[in-house]
């Protein structure tokens, strides 16, 4: 009967550790869920926003940024806020050009970047000569790309929006 009795002494001199230990581990394991759960929703959030700015801006680090304007042969699309600009008028006083270029190149490090589609070429330089009206004190940096068939090709058409395939489409 002594030797059963050191042994209750033993566990019940154990089992506080191993409570102890496990309501640690059981809170530990809680507050990483909690964690994991706070993490990922955070994430969607970054992604969903990512993938809606993608869509207009191109940005490369600290260097700064470019924004998206599709030069087709007659009309200017301005792909952030989906105006258009038709061609003749996209210098005029108030037009949605001119108060997206103040905007964009108001901030540091900030370009248009014209992706110029089939036959755009002439809306593109109409654009570009109203920036420089636009701001003629201010040295302007302007990308553009040539958007053709070879460029198109490269992308999935599942991406392209409908306006820019049959811009494009012979």
């Amino acid at each position: 009967m002594a030797r059963h009795g050191r042994g209750r002494e033993q566990d019940g001199s154990g089992t506080p550790m191993v409570e102890i230990f496990g309501g640690i581990f059981a809170l530990l394991l809680v507050l990483f869920l909690i964690m994991n759960l706070m993490t990922q929703a955070s994430l969607v959030e970054r992604l969903e926003a990512a993938k809606d700015e993608g869509l207009h801006r191109v940005g490369w680090g600290a260097s700064g940024a470019g924004f998206v304007v599709l030069a087709f042969p007659q009309e200017l699309r301005i792909v952030e806020t989906g105006e258009v600009v038709r061609a003749g008028e996209i210098c005029r006083a108030g037009s949605p050009f001119t108060r997206y270029t103040r905007r964009i190149y108001g901030a540091e490090r900030q370009q248009l970047i014209f992706a110029i589609l089939s036959g755009g070429v002439g809306t593109m330089a109409e654009a570009r000569n109203c920036i420089m009206r636009v701001l003629p004190d201010r040295v302007l940096s302007i990308g553009w790309i040539i958007a053709n068939d070879e460029l198109l090709k490269s992308v999935a058409l599942g991406d392209i929006p409908a306006f820019v395939q049959e811009a494009v489409a012979p």
